[in-house]
């Protein structure tokens, strides 16, 4: 699985790859986030972004 997540004044996407990711809607201390979570090889890695910085999250096809 792919997931590219564009940023507000970048060209280039933020690009994930894993067996599994999942995007997450997250409120903390009254600012949203998108936490991205991304599942490979029995392991996990977790990264949050601020949701207005984030333009569009779009999934590829490997």
């Amino acid at each position: 699985m792919k997931v590219e997540v564009y940023l507000n004044g970048t060209k280039e996407p933020l690009v994930y790859i894993g067996d599994r990711i999942d995007v997450l809607d997250l409120n903390l201390n009254n600012i949203n986030y998108k936490q991205i979570r991304c599942f490979k090889n029995g392991f996990s890695k977790s990264e949050l972004i601020e949701a207005k910085l984030v333009k569009r999250v779009t999934e590829k096809a490997e």
